[in-house]
């Protein structure tokens, strides 16, 4: 009987490595690798996404990882303080995290190739991001076009009946690239 697949490594935020680096000590440090998820579940509390499941984490929220980890390793009475004692720095990042992720929109697949509702969506926008949320997990960007054809329409390019699975997906507008 074959030995069962070791559980994949958490994704954080910030890798060890890079919170490492910030806080200045090794990257086995038992404080700070305690102190990973914590970070990355008061991000996502604060903003309503999670970062550090996109494929391509944002500088934003490495940012905004960096000053919450700081803070709390350097003063752990500050997890408890709450919104009000953080500094103007990370309170502006976690409300520039915060509009970025209202600008994810979620939409349902349908049943074989087709137009699925996305209202927001532009002619010409880029499909930045598209991960599933219910039903499927991951990127799913190989079953919806690259780039927006139809304003508040986006393509569903796969045959496969995909209508009961829910997806998010960041788009890019061509004046922001």
């Amino acid at each position: 009987m074959a030995d069962p697949e070791p559980d994949p490594e958490p994704v954080y935020i910030l890798t060890d490595t890079e919170a490492a680096t910030v806080l200045r000590c090794e990257d086995d440090d038992q404080n700070m690798l305690d102190l990973l998820p914590l970070v990355d579940a008061y991000i996502k509390n604060a903003t309503g996404h999670d970062w550090a499941a996109d494929d391509t984490i944002r500088p934003e929220a490495k940012t905004a990882a960096r000053m919450l980890l700081v803070m709390w390793h350097e003063n752990p009475a500050m997890m408890a303080s709450g919104l009000m004692t953080l500094s103007f720095g990370l309170s502006a990042a976690l409300v520039q995290l915060e509009v970025i992720a209202m600008s994810y929109l979620s939409f349902s697949g349908r049943d074989g190739a087709g137009a699925c509702t996305l209202t927001g969506a532009q002619v010409g926008d880029i499909v930045s991001t598209l991960v599933g949320l219910v039903g499927v997990s991951g990127d799913q960007s190989t079953a919806f076009e690259g780039a927006i054809t139809v304003k508040n329409q986006i393509q569903q390019t796969s045959t496969d009946d995909l209508s009961a699975n829910w997806y998010k997906a960041y788009l890019v507008s061509v004046e922001e690239l």
